[in-house]
């Protein structure tokens, strides 16, 4: 059976193979406001590659995945254009590929538009977007900040805009230090339909914080060493969940206490968020780890914590319910909007407490 080219029906779904835009330039990505990853050894990377690869083959592999990384910065040009580099791209059955190649963008909290990649992508593509930035003749520089895919490893980026637009910056954070995020599939952004809709990148635009995902699909697992490396980190707040990555029961109660423990003797008065797994129905395995994970929050309290939640992750689903996950395990889009809204209210109460 031949495949149909959806473009040919629909030119809503066409995507350009070269941008037509009159005093298109192109400028290094890297040289305006990076977020949530490093260009290091010539790739964009979550952590460096030899701390990650202490921890395992796996976690040094998929921490040059960009989940969570961003390019902020300020212009004033009619459209922004993008032309992405990648090392290796990844094409995930239950993943959108919006999500996984491509870029969205947003200026403050708005969304402008998602840079889609055409299905053939292999190493590169260009891709622009028509913005509007905010006044009747579309002029006055705004802030933009660029979101990476969460699975594909990207090399080298560039922003295009008109000639003799502004270019610039963008201002820091009102949350300087990032929040630190760190789990499972779910947590490095499977299965959102695009990078935005992440649970992080909505908290980011929510509370004008900065933030690192370490997400590790099918790896995180609490290591002696990952705790380690998180725990000598400067943040403003530790969010994890990775419930559904622990091989067994057994495996994570000898490791989440201990992880929550390494983190806190080094940062006595960070906040930190525990999450059980995103799901709304729970068999008997289920309640048992649910119940190892709130164990955690529960002798820290006792030990007289005030600087920790916790949340249980059918409470997080609890509105939507069957609707929240894609594929019965991650979260769609509408299960990372309950969970930012959940994390967002634990977030404030910690932040308050300062």
């Amino acid at each position: 059976m031949a495949l149909r080219d959806a473009a040919a029906i629909d030119k809503n779904f066409s995507t350009p193979k070269t941008v037509q835009k009159d005093g298109l330039t192109y400028y290094n990505a890297n040289d305006l406001s990076v977020h949530g990853v490093q260009l290091i050894d010539e790739i964009y990377r979550r952590m460096p590659y030899d701390q990650a690869k202490k921890i395992s083959d796996a976690v040094a592999m998929i921490s040059s995945e960009c989940a969570g990384g961003r390019i902020r910065f300020v212009t004033d040009s009619p459209y922004i254009a993008i032309f992405a580099k990648y090392r290796s791209v990844s094409k995930v059955p239950n993943y959108s590929y919006t999500a996984t190649l491509g870029f969205d963008l947003y200026s403050q909290e708005r969304y402008i538009g998602c840079f889609v990649p055409a299905m053939d992508t292999m190493d590169c593509f260009e891709s622009v977007l028509d913005v509007d930035n905010g006044s009747a003749d579309n002029s006055g520089a705004r802030v933009y900040t660029l979101n990476f895919p969460i699975c594909s490893e990207v090399s080298e980026l560039y922003i295009g805009v008109k000639q003799g637009s502004i270019l610039d910056k963008a201002p820091d954070y009102a949350i300087k230090n990032p929040i630190v995020f760190y789990g499972s599939s779910t947590t490095q952004g499977a299965c959102a339909s695009r990078p935005g809709n992440t649970y992080e990148n909505i908290l980011s635009r929510k509370l004008d914080c900065n933030y690192l995902n370490l997400g590790f699909w099918g790896n995180a697992v609490g290591e002696a060493e990952m705790a380690n490396y998180i725990a000598g980190l400067e943040m403003s707040a530790f969010v994890y969940d990775y419930d559904y990555n622990a091989p067994s029961a057994e495996h994570l109660a000898a490791t989440h206490e201990k992880m929550f423990q390494i983190i806190r003797e080094r940062q006595p008065n960070l906040p930190i968020v525990i999450l059980s797994a995103p799901k709304f129905y729970l068999n008997e395995t289920d309640e048992q780890r649910r119940a190892i994970i709130e164990n955690t929050y529960q002798n820290a309290v006792r030990r007289g914590d005030t600087r920790v939640r916790f949340i249980a992750g059918s409470t997080m689903l609890e509105s939507v319910k069957d609707t929240a996950l894609a594929d019965n395990i991650h979260p769609g889009d509408s299960g990372f909007v309950c969970i930012a809204e959940h994390v967002h209210e634990a977030l404030q109460d910690l932040f308050r407490q300062n």
